[in-house]
C-alpha cells in the first residue's frame, strides 16, 4: 500500500521523519553513534548515551504502536535500516527517527500480533542487543527508557477503545510472545499497576539516567532521586 501522506503530520508528533534526510544523522553503525551522542548531550560515560538513545527511540516505538492501533500499519524495516538525527527542541538535545516509506506495511487485525512482534525483536532488541556490545548499561533500563512512552500511549487508548488497549496490554505482558527472550520487560515494568495509575505513579525499577545529562534534571518518577 502506498503511504498516506497525511501519517507524516501524526509521525512529527513522535519525532518521526518520512524520507527526509536532515543533516545531522547519526553516521555508520550504532557503535560509531556513542561517541557523537556524547558529544551531543555532553556525557562522560557510554552506557548513559546508550540510555539516552533509548529514551529517545522510546517516540518510534510507540509511534509504530500508535499506527497499529490507529492507522493499520507500521514500518516493516529491520533495525539496521533505522536513522537517526540530532535535533533541538526548546534548547534540550533530542533525536528524531528517520524511516523511508517504502517500509509502511498495512496489517490485518490477525496479523497485528506478529507486527507487534517484529518491532519488539527486529528494531528494538536488535538495536539494544548491538549497542550493549559496545556499552555497559542495564537492559531493564534501556527497556523501562523504551517502553515509557508506550504505556503512555496505550493508557490514552484505554479511554476511548478499552478493549484494544487491555487486548494489547495483554499480549506484551505475557512472556511467551516475547520469546526468544526469557521475560516480558512489560511485565517487569507495569507488574499488577493499571494503566492509568502507571502514567501518575512511579513504578520503574531503575534510573533512565537523564539526571546524569547537563541539559536535564532528576524527574518524579525516579526510583533513586538522590
Amino acid at each position: 500500500m502506498t503511504f498516506p501522506p497525511h501519517l507524516k503530520l501524526v509521525l512529527a508528533t513522535h519525532s518521526v521523519i518520512v524520507d527526509r534526510s536532515p543533516a545531522s544523522l547519526l553516521e555508520g553503525a550504532p557503535r560509531d553513534w556513542i561517541d557523537p551522542l556524547k558529544n551531543w548531550i555532553d556525557a562522560d560515560n557510554d552506557g548513559v548515551a546508550v540510555a539516552y538513545f533509548f529514551r529517545q527511540y522510546a517516540l518510534f516505538l510507540s509511534a509504530q504502536f500508535d499506527l497499529l492501533v490507529n492507522h493499520g500499519g507500521y514500518f516493516h524495516c529491520p533495525a539496521d535500516e533505522l536513522q537517526f538525527t540530532r535535533s533541538a527542541n526548546y534548547g534540550y538535545p533530542m533525536l528524531e527517527t528517520v524511516v523511508s516509506s517504502d517500509c509502511f506495511r498495512t496489517v490485518s487485525d490477525s496479523e497485528r500480533y506478529e507486527a507487534m512482534h517484529f518491532i519488539l525483536h527486529e528494531q528494538t532488541s536488535t538495536l539494544m542487543a548491538t549497542f550493549r556490545e559496545y556499552a555497559k548499561v542495564s537492559p531493564i533500563t534501556l527497556w523501562e527508557n523504551a517502553l515509557s512512552s508506550l504505556i503512555w500511549l496505550y493508557a490514552n487508548v484505554e479511554k476511548r477503545n478499552p478493549r484494544r488497549a487491555a487486548e494489547d496490554v495483554e499480549w506484551l505482558m505475557d512472556a511467551a510472545n516475547w520469546q526468544p527472550m526469557r521475560k516480558s520487560y512489560m511485565l517487569l515494568l507495569l507488574g499488577d499497576t493499571s494503566l492509568q495509575q502507571a502514567v501518575t505513579e512511579p513504578i520503574r525499577k531503575t534510573c533512565c539516567l537523564y539526571k546524569e545529562l547537563p541539559a536535564f534534571e532528576t524527574c518524579t518518577f525516579c526510583p533513586s532521586p538522590n
